[in-house]
């Protein structure tokens, strides 16, 4: 049983890097809550293709330490395909699974262009793909779905903490954004390090310029930065929180409307649906309680009991799937 295995690895002997390690020790111990919500999401998707897993080819994108990919496998699945674009992440998938003696077919580094290059090269054709807490980290959502659907018409199911609905969730993310952005003291936050960059790369900008950008680019990667600046055009974003880490281009938990999310699939003709994600009760009886409550909250009460939701499910039914 996948639970057992991975609680008993010493992660401690690992290969891997110490992010990595103390994100996997901070997991486990709620790791029957993770593989519920893992276990529900691969039903859900089981469900839409209607073909048992063997006949199946699935990606784990963004996969992180990799438990969804070798809990698929563990299913069944005939084909999975993690794919992150963090190596060190991939570098952990490779220990873990080693470790299991069972894991994804295939690891790949890199982006969803990345993804397709390689089904490109190979002649592979996905028939879905899970993607756990990332798409709110996505740099440019047009391009990740352009890339995607260029792919092959496949369903996608992508699950997030990012919930607009939640207004608890909402107020929290906001102070971590807040802080990421204006640093907390010790670091400089985000648009420090863009003004720093600015300064180095355009050293003819005067100070007030540079404030001015740094200001007027929040949500942009370094690259982007300079073009703004060359364009005279300011970064429009249009939520007031909303802010990424420049070097990598990964956003802080970025909430986004669900219509947004509609806009950028329409041209695919795919639809989206959203589900209330559900709270742990793999714990004590005192602590599970209340999560019994609200988990009975959010079946019963359906789409007007969203806010109570500690994450939502994004569907992606693209209908020309057979």
């Amino acid at each position: 049983m996948i639970r057992d295995d991975l609680v008993h690895i010493d992660y401690s002997t690992l290969a891997i890097s110490d992010y990595s390690r103390n994100y996997i020790l901070r997991l486990l111990p709620n790791i029957d809550y993770y593989l519920e919500i893992y276990d529900r999401c691969i039903e859900r998707m089981l469900r839409l293709l209607r073909q048992p897993p063997e006949k199946l080819t699935v990606v784990d994108y963004g996969g992180g330490h990799g438990f969804l990919s070798c809990l698929m496998k563990e299913r069944g699945f005939g084909k999975v395909i993690y794919i992150d674009y963090n190596p060190q992440a991939a570098a952990t998938v490779k220990a873990v699974s080693e470790q299991l003696g069972y894991g994804p077919d295939v690891v790949l580094q890199g982006s969803a262009a990345t993804l397709g290059q390689w089904c490109q090269q190979t002649g592979v054709r996905p028939n879905g793909l899970l993607g756990m807490d990332v798409i709110e980290h996505i740099y440019r959502l047009e391009d990740f779905f352009a890339d995607l659907f260029a792919i092959a018409p496949m369903p996608m199911i992508f699950t997030t903490g990012s919930t607009p609905f939640n207004p608890y969730v909402v107020r929290r993310l906001h102070r971590v954004m807040l802080t990421d952005e204006h640093g907390d003291g010790t670091q400089p936050g985000f648009c420090q390090l863009r003004r720093q960059y600015l300064a180095k790369h355009l050293p003819q900008l005067s100070a007030q310029e540079l404030d001015y950008w740094a200001q007027h680019t929040r949500g942009l990667s370094y690259d982007d930065l300079l073009e703004a600046v060359a364009t005279n055009t300011p970064y429009a974003n249009s939520d007031p929180y909303n802010t990424c880490d420049p070097s990598t281009g990964s956003w802080t938990e970025r909430i986004l409307p669900i219509e947004t999310y509609r806009h950028l699939l329409a041209p695919y003709g795919a639809q989206l649906s959203v589900a209330s994600g559900f709270y742990n009760t793999h714990r004590s009886t005192a602590k599970a309680l209340p999560s019994r409550l609200l988990n009975l909250l959010l079946r019963m009460g359906g789409r007007p009991c969203r806010f109570l939701a500690p994450f939502i499910i994004l569907q992606i039914d693209n209908p020309s799937v057979p």
